[in-house]
């Protein structure tokens, strides 16, 4: 039966990594475990990375302790950092059965502040010299080919460890092999500092086209690297937070689907709770005003809109300069920049909106005065100005006061510009019945 079961194993494991790592996701915990020792510990290294976090540490914690052991040998030092901030159990099982070396690089990157270049590095790259020749080089690319992340680019590095060039393995491959390293490599390094935000070394990468990136501290030693890879990760992790803030959330990690209800509800009811009590604002204006309603109670009518169209109009703007802060580093030196360009667009935006919505209301409303009309199209084109500017420049100072701009662009928005418009609204609401307009 053992036999009959190793025989199954082995047409299991006879597939690439990701069909592997796919049917692995499937097996009971007892059968991953069989099909990993089957596969050893180099190969398995491949496969394990592919695995949901779920899964990793489950293995862990069933493995046989000689091969976690083995296996943390060949991870790499980011991917085995990861488990190592999941569970407790996970970090005291794979810290007693790491070697010396292994267990004191991840003590070391556990120092690093959360979301830094630090902890998100990995400490397994090609380092050479500059006194290498083309010909030693590739001899110590071939040597550190089973440990290093990436051997497409090496590191070189002075007898102080400082990181004084970079080259790529194709430059080595087609220089002569007696030609030497200082000769051939760029000293034009683009690297990040250890203690740099993970948005920073996203931005990096982006930025400069890169594979991977150094990280150094403050006296130029080179610690470790970061991989595109892990950049895509962060990407994923960023993305969802900002779309998480966005929507009133709290950033939460995982799988939707395995998410327990209590961490739903906590991660969503700060930004209602919030919303629910600011709602009293736009209660107190509606009341304060009380008076204007009952003489010109069609008023009430174009109240919802009003209030979303201010809301969808600043949230607009927010997304663009939000992107822009992301992507073209906007900053407050381009605060005069952004008030002048949400200025003109949205005295545009505002003028079309007003002039279509007198002729809805002209169509579509025969009952409603003109003057109304006029009225509530004029007040949309106001709103859209002023929503526009808040929108636009609201991020920009959360920026500057080192807030996440996303949270500005979600509730705090919509809220802020849901009660100026009725300010506006009744303001001109009052000037209408006076007369004077």
């Amino acid at each position: 039966m053992k036999e009959q079961m190793s025989e199954t194993y082995e047409e299991l494991i006879a597939g690439n990594v990701t069909a592997l790592s796919k049917k692995i996701e499937s097996l009971p915990i007892h059968e991953a475990c069989e099909v990993f020792y089957l596969l050893k510990a180099e190969r398995a290294s491949e496969v394990f990375p592919y695995l949901s976090k779920e899964t990793q540490k489950s293995l862990i914690l069933h493995f046989k302790n000689d091969f976690v052991g083995k296996l943390v040998e060949y991870l790499f030092t980011d991917d085995i950092q990861e488990l190592l901030e999941e569970d407790e159990a996970v970090y005291s099982k794979i810290l007693e059965n790491a070697s010396p070396l292994k267990r004191r690089q991840l003590k070391v990157q556990a120092t690093f502040k959360e979301n830094s270049a630090g902890a998100l590095m990995s400490m397994d790259f090609v380092e050479i010299s500059e006194d290498d020749t083309a010909f030693i080089a590739m001899n110590k690319i071939k040597s550190q080919e089973k440990i290093a992340e990436i051997i497409s680019y090496c590191y070189v590095t002075n007898e102080q460890h400082h990181l004084i060039g970079t080259i790529s393995m194709r430059e080595i491959l087609v220089a002569p092999e007696n030609a030497m390293i200082k000769d051939l490599m760029n000293t034009d390094i683009i690297s990040v500092d250890i203690d740099d935000d993970q948005e920073i070394v996203s931005n990096q990468i982006s930025k400069y086209d890169l594979e991977a990136i150094p990280v150094v501290d403050k006296q130029h030693h080179i610690l470790g690297i970061i991989t595109i890879d892990d950049i895509l990760d962060i990407i994923e992790q960023e993305t969802t937070e900002d779309i998480q803030r966005m929507g009133g959330i709290t950033p939460t990690e995982g799988s939707y689907l395995m998410m327990p209800i209590k961490e739903i509800v906590k991660s969503r009811i700060v930004w209602l709770l919030i919303l629910l009590i600011s709602a009293t604002f736009s209660g107190a204006i509606i009341s304060a005003n009380d008076h204007i309603s009952v003489k010109l109670p069609t008023l009430l009518i174009f109240m919802p809109m009003l209030m979303g169209t201010a809301g969808n109009a600043g949230s607009q703007s927010s997304a663009m300069v939000i992107r822009g802060i992301i992507v073209d580093n906007l900053a407050i030196r381009h605060f005069y920049t952004i008030l002048k360009k949400e200025l003109l667009n949205s005295i545009v935006l505002g003028f079309i909106l007003c002039v279509v919505n007198i002729l809805r209301i002209v169509i579509f409303m025969p009952n409603i005065e003109i003057g109304v009309a006029l009225l509530v199209s004029i007040t949309i084109w106001i709103i859209v100005i002023i929503a526009n500017l808040i929108g636009g420049l609201l991020p920009l100072i959360a920026t500057q006061l080192k807030i996440d701009p996303t949270s500005m662009s979600g509730p705090v928005l919509t809220t802020l510009c849901d009660a100026i418009s009725l300010i506006i609204y009744f303001a001109l609401a009052t000037l209408y019945l006076g007369g004077m307009l």
